[in-house]
């Protein structure tokens, strides 16, 4: 019977600590896809051609960053998708012909 006490707490460890290291993990890689909408926006020149969102996205993941280094990172995945989503929106804008 004690065995399965010991086995028991060990599964629970084991998923209780899986469960914890899902923040760093998910604000990492959403920070690298903002990085990444933010370079390619940058390369369509949407800084000349789309400054508000594109200078919105970069606040956002400096913002994002900032986060991620206090550990907050609810927060740090929160401003990293909209810094990707500006990102992606300055880039768009910025491949439209002009009118």
């Amino acid at each position: 019977m004690k065995i399965f006490f010991i086995v028991g707490m060990f599964s629970w460890l084991l998923v209780l600590f899986c469960l914890a290291g899902c923040g760093p993990f998910k604000s990492t890689a959403m920070i690298r896809k903002a990085e990444l909408a933010v370079h390619s926006a940058k390369t369509a020149r949407a800084d000349q051609k789309s400054p508000y969102e594109f200078f919105s996205a970069e606040q956002y993941l400096h913002k994002a960053r900032e986060k991620w280094s206090t550990s907050d990172f609810q927060y740090a995945i929160d401003y990293a998708g909209k810094a990707r989503d500006l990102a992606i929106l300055a880039r768009d804008r910025s491949l439209q012909p002009e009118k």
